[in-house]
């Protein structure tokens, strides 16, 4: 039996992910993480209704419906929102989006999983991936690569550490001072680089630190012709210019 100061638990990583997929300064991984942290606490105790069964499918469904309605935002909204000045500012510039786009039609999907490690352009990319009219199909298989594993190798870290991340916080108590105020510069530094300097980071894997070089080169190998078809090119995507599905 699930009691309300559970299910508020449960809620509270819920909406964690959903803000940080519209734009919240708060990296995914964070309230994934904090699911799995809150499982390891409750482990062994039966009154507790916080359980891996719940809180891990939770995380990977939050972080694919999120996905998906970014997608379907910019495959249905995305040529009217980035004509706004307020998304412009924002979120997407023009010259952003031409570049995300450029980049979607040299390595396709592979721009989405780059998106997941670069900080400050998911939004940007997954709403650019529904304004090119990226196929959904081939969206949610790229989504999925991250979500199943990704949120595996997060949560099951976090829970395992949980013992360790309790005793930190046990000696963290004696410098509260402190460790509020390293708290409350690094959530201002993280805002200060999102929002104020705004880097422009566009998914481009020469972005990607150390891995970048190597995922150009790749992409930039040529791709034998395969008997009974071609590779999937996304050279004629192309910003559409009416909203049929």
């Amino acid at each position: 039996m699930i009691s309300s100061a559970d299910f508020w638990q449960y809620a509270s990583v819920f909406g964690m992910l959903v803000a940080a997929s519209v734009g919240a300064p708060i990296p995914e991984e964070i309230p994934i993480a904090t699911g799995g942290v809150m499982v390891g606490r409750a482990w062994g105790d039966p009154e507790s209704g916080m359980r891996w069964w719940a809180m891990l499918p939770l995380c990977i469904i939050g972080v694919v419906l999120c996905d998906v309605f970014l997608y379907w935002v910019g495959r249905w909204w995305g040529p009217w929102l980035i004509t706004r000045k307020w998304v412009q500012r924002r979120v997407l510039s023009p010259e952003r989006f031409h570049k995300i786009e450029k980049n979607f039609h040299e390595y396709g999907i592979r721009i989405l999983l780059i998106a997941r490690v670069l900080p400050g352009i998911r939004t940007p990319v997954f709403l650019s991936a529904g304004i090119v009219r990226l196929p959904f199909r081939k969206f949610l298989i790229a989504d999925a690569l991250y979500a199943i594993p990704g949120i595996n190798l997060i949560f099951w870290l976090a829970w395992g550490l949980t013992d360790t991340f309790m005793e930190l916080l046990h000696k963290l108590e004696s410098y509260r001072g402190l460790a509020i105020i390293a708290i409350l510069s690094f959530v201002a530094g993280f805002i200060t680089a999102t929002f104020v300097r705004r880097p422009v980071a566009t998914g481009s894997p020469e972005e990607l630190p150390v891995l970048g070089k190597t995922m150009v080169n790749i992409a930039n190998h040529p791709v034998p012709e395969q008997k009974g078809g071609s590779a999937v090119s996304y050279t004629h995507l192309t910003l559409p210019t009416n909203r049929e599905v």
